[in-house]
């Protein structure tokens, strides 16, 4: 555990890090599109925040 008080906040991290490379990369991995709609599943709410 350490530095994370639960799972959804250590989650929480590695989608925000996962977002931010993504605007670097030329090209997405194989199946990126399958991850984005999961983490959009799981935080619907932070996205929406960050697209309006």
């Amino acid at each position: 555990r350490g530095h994370f008080p639960n799972d959804y906040t250590a989650t929480k991290l590695l989608y925000l890090a996962i977002k931010n490379l993504a605007e670097k990369w030329k090209r997405p991995p194989k199946d990126w599109t399958a991850a984005m709609n999961q983490f959009a599943i799981l935080f619907d709410e932070r996205i929406r925040a960050v697209q309006n």
